[in-house]
């Protein structure tokens, strides 16, 4: 009897030993999981900010050709002639269109193609000076887009970065979402872990001249 009673002992052992080592196992997956799918969804937040933020340097950009047009509309003598940029650039969209691209590529390829020449001229370089340099209306609504779209998101507002890379010539995001681990708190400690992720715009090749 003595022996039987010692057998049942060191299979309730063993069983315990299963299941604790079950659970940590099965734990360690789903701790594991959740890190792939916070690392998605910061990698998401800093993607789609990015682009977001582009489009409102495109449309500071339109800002900036429409302010140019109207006062050169406003220096023309009796008898002269100006075919306003922003007729030339809605042309060339109006082709890259044709040929498939959507509304933001369409608009990017236009600017890329006719902007780093037409800003040779002083006073539509002026213009564009305001609105990337001086006036801090184009940074404020960029940090707001990218913010909100950050915390919809569910990444971390408090470690944002936006910048327009001067080698690249893109809107660049830098953000994280925290990592918070699932546990008891007996057999795996609690921890938590930002996790940093970066998001590009496309190239704006023409913010070269705007920005040397």
């Amino acid at each position: 009897m003595n022996v039987l009673k010692n057998e049942k002992g060191s299979a309730l052992f063993y069983l315990l030993w299963i299941l604790t080592t079950v659970i940590v196992i099965c734990a360690i997956i789903v701790n594991i999981t959740r890190v792939y799918v916070v690392k998605q969804q910061a990698s998401s937040a800093a993607e789609l900010s990015a682009v977001a933020a582009t489009g409102d340097i495109l449309t500071a950009t339109e800002e900036a050709i429409k302010e140019f047009d109207a006062e050169m509309i406003s220096r023309l003598e009796e008898g002269e002639i100006y075919i306003p940029l922003w007729e030339t650039i809605t042309d060339r969209v109006a082709i890259h269109q044709s040929n498939g691209h959507s509304d933001q590529e369409a608009y990017i390829k236009a600017y890329n193609e006719i902007l780093p020449g037409s800003l040779s001229n002083p006073l539509l370089k002026g213009f564009f000076t305001v609105k990337f340099t001086v006036d801090p209306a184009l940074g404020t609504k960029m940090y707001q887009t990218v913010s909100r779209i950050v915390k919809a998101n569910e990444a971390n507002e408090e470690h944002l970065e936006i910048k327009i890379s001067t080698d690249t010539y893109r809107v660049e995001v830098k953000t994280d979402a925290t990592f918070e681990s699932i546990t008891d708190g007996k057999i795996l400690a609690r921890f938590l872990k930002d996790i940093p992720q970066e998001g590009y715009g496309p190239t704006l090749t023409y913010l070269e001249r705007v920005l040397e």
